[in-house]
């Protein structure tokens, strides 16, 4: 089963990721979705989380910690774990931004998921 933390502060977003992951992941053994609002709520659960991550999804622009800063903090713990950001804005900026924080994705509004998953097969090593 596939493990990956969506940190987003638009609820709607959570639903979509919800339904799109189960179809792609049901021939992988299915998916373990957590979603958040917040940053902070994620951090807190990277701490007492029972099974390993396998990547985390955040978008940029949330109240309290954004996005960046979250990769930030996740850096310091763990140089290797996927992580996409996500955005309603294109720029070569947060673009920049995200390459030189460590993203391994940089991913713009509204998501196409078919490149999503083009992206999960690769970062994941995932044979479907």
């Amino acid at each position: 089963m596939i493990h990956i933390v969506v940190v987003d502060d638009e609820a709607d977003t959570h639903l979509l990721y919800k339904l799109k992951f189960k179809k792609f992941f049901a021939d992988l053994g299915g998916v373990k979705l957590v979603s958040f609002l917040s940053a902070l709520d994620c951090l807190n659960y990277l701490r007492v989380a029972d099974t390993k991550v396998d990547l985390i999804m955040s978008d940029i622009n949330m109240p309290e910690m954004d996005g960046f800063e979250l990769l930030q903090e996740v850096r310091k713990s763990n140089t290797t774990l996927p992580f996409y950001v996500v955005s309603a804005y294109e720029s070569s900026e947060f673009r920049n931004r995200a390459e030189q924080l460590g993203a391994q994705r940089f991913l713009s509004k509204p998501v196409d998921f078919h490149a999503l998953g083009e992206a999960l097969k690769s970062d994941l090593n995932l044979s479907l």
